[in-house]
């Protein structure tokens, strides 16, 4: 289920992924903003029934920081909307050449009923990293599996950028998707680099 909240992020991020993907040529915008729909709805929807299977709640926003430095002082007064500022400026600054689709990162927190179980698979009632690993990279699984579809069914431009999309996202910076994996299991994100570094040289040969 998303929120009012969660639905702005997203639609603000498909528009951003759209300029993005387009730039500087926008005359392909209509095609590339059904890229960033289908991309982006793929990605939440994963990470949403991953969430739900483990009673958890993930809250999707666009990716911003707060914290600058070690010390406890070192707080922005308030979040940094990393995830709109830097793949903005990054594409206007390299004429489109620099596509950094950080743009969402989520929350995620136990729901009551999970918080009332006390045993087997849910022997800790709070999340562990390992939990939280799994449902960051449930996206990342998903855009990466699109990707194969897509290639397949002879939609390469999406293939292209939903392998984009996922490796973008598994870079281990703030509240990144690639954060949460590294800590939750650094094995899994290594496999997760591996499968998207082989994906990202295969691009290169997409008609």
């Amino acid at each position: 289920m998303l929120t009012t909240n969660e639905i702005g992020h997203i639609v603000l991020a498909i528009i951003l992924f759209t300029f993005i993907a387009s730039f500087p040529n926008l005359s392909n915008a209509a095609t590339m903003l059904l890229y960033a729909f289908i991309i982006i709805f793929i990605y939440v929807l994963a990470k949403k029934f991953i969430a739900y299977s483990l009673e958890t709640e993930t809250e999707i926003k666009i990716w911003s920081f707060q914290r600058w430095g070690i010390y406890e002082r070192s707080y922005f007064k308030n979040p940094i909307p990393a995830g709109i500022i830097f793949p903005f400026l990054l594409s206007l600054l390299s004429f489109g050449y620099i596509r950094l689709l950080t743009l969402l990162s989520s929350e995620e927190k136990a729901t009551t009923a999970r918080a009332a179980k006390r045993h087997d698979f849910y022997s800790f009632s709070e999340l562990t990293e390992w939990h939280i690993g799994l449902i960051s990279s449930a996206g990342i699984f998903a855009s990466l599996i699109l990707a194969i579809l897509a290639y397949f069914i002879n939609f390469p431009e999406l293939a292209k950028f939903a392998i984009f999309y996922a490796s973008a996202n598994l870079i281990p910076l703030g509240k990144l998707d690639g954060t949460k994996i590294f800590f939750g299991s650094k094995i899994l994100w290594a496999f997760l680099v591996i499968v998207c570094l082989i994906a990202l040289g295969y691009v290169f040969f997409l008609p």
